[in-house]
């Protein structure tokens, strides 16, 4: 059962990842707007795709019985890695947000796009460098080179001590981080939102007398008496892309904890068994379909980010079909979105 199960959903989760993911990719890139949320964003959904394409490319070797040999064996640790490194940076895209939300005049300061590059790029040699080293050294493939395995010597700390290692940076350490990070970003989306209630409330009964801003004549409150002033339409601009990536960070961090859940809950209750122990076939063949499930959550949450933003967010939405219709943007919404660019994302 288990492995009908495998054979379908994995085909399923890349036939929606891959050219989600692709588009996404295509989509964001395409915005005038260059900034390290982009940035992150873009490179979640690289992660995304190389993951679920991987996973597929391992799971038809194994079926088809492809003669793997050492190198084959020793590069099995790729779907682990960018797995991890996906994770990785979906817990950067939160602290990006959680920077941008609650620290806002000092994030074009604290939170750069080469910072943003940096990080991943070390993120990604780190993991590389770790992964690499544990298969290098541990693995290999048997005499008819179809199968691996552990050398002997490492496989008391392959069952016990990688297991857990794996497991914690992976996913317990990034869900812990994201879990956190989620809810330091709400609590702050919903200080600023009182914040603000409150500074309307106080202009509203204050008296309303003209001032002039330099560019046109506005009563305190906001409410302009002259053409509205074009720093104040590129704010409102930045703002709403701040918003809409807010939200697509929420809705899609939401998700992953959801789908990461059973995973957590699997690992830390399922009791690695011991060579030479004898257990019991139905209860390891309820286990094992539990694994499978847990294992299908963990890789839809690779393929679903695209479906997230495009229900979740109006701008992700206008700016995909401009890219299916190979429109370019109106121009004034051009040039607004450039000149954010040039105001926002440099220190």
């Amino acid at each position: 059962m288990t492995a009908s199960i495998k054979e379908t959903y994995i085909w399923v989760a890349w036939a929606l990842g891959f050219p989600g993911n692709v588009l996404c990719v295509v989509t964001v890139l395409s915005m005038s707007v260059s900034s390290p949320a982009t940035f992150l964003v873009s490179a979640l959904a690289v992660s995304d795709g190389l993951t679920i394409s991987i996973k597929l490319l391992v799971h038809q070797l194994a079926r088809m019985k492809v003669f793997l040999g050492t190198v084959g064996c020793k590069t099995m640790f790729l779907p682990l890695f960018l797995t991890s490194v996906a994770n990785w940076i979906l817990v950067f895209i939160c602290g990006e947000r959680y920077v941008a939300v609650c620290y806002p005049l000092k994030k074009i300061y604290i939170v750069t796009k080469r910072r943003c590059q940096v990080s991943v790029a070390v993120l990604t040699l780190l993991h590389f460098i770790l992964f690499g080293s544990i298969f290098f050294v541990m693995r290999d493939s048997d005499d008819s080179g179809f199968m691996c395995g552990t050398y002997n010597e490492y496989l008391s700390f392959w069952m016990t001590g990688w297991y857990w290692i794996n497991t914690s940076i992976s996913l317990f350490i990034p869900f812990l981080c994201i879990v956190l990070l989620t809810a330091l970003i709400v609590c702050g989306l919903i200080r600023s939102r009182e914040e603000r209630r409150s500074i309307f409330g106080k202009t509203a009964n204050g008296s309303k007398r003209l001032v002039n801003d330099g560019l046109s004549y506005r009563s305190i409150d906001g409410s302009s008496n002259g053409a509205r002033c074009p720093t104040q339409r590129l704010l409102k601009e930045a703002e709403a892309v701040e918003k809409s990536i807010t939200l697509m960070l929420i809705v899609a961090a939401s998700i992953f904890l959801v789908l990461a859940l059973p995973a957590c809950i699997y690992l830390l209750t399922y009791k690695q068994p011991v060579p030479g122990e004898r257990r019991d076939p139905l209860t390891e063949a309820r286990w094992a379909l539990l694994e499978q499930i847990q294992f299908i959550f963990i890789d839809f949450s690779h393929a679903i980010n695209f479906f997230l933003y495009f229900l979740s967010t109006q701008r992700f939405r206008r700016q995909l079909f401009h890219v299916i219709r190979c429109k370019r943007l109106p121009r004034k919404d051009h040039q607004s979105r450039t000149l954010e660019m040039t105001n926002v994302t440099h220190p």
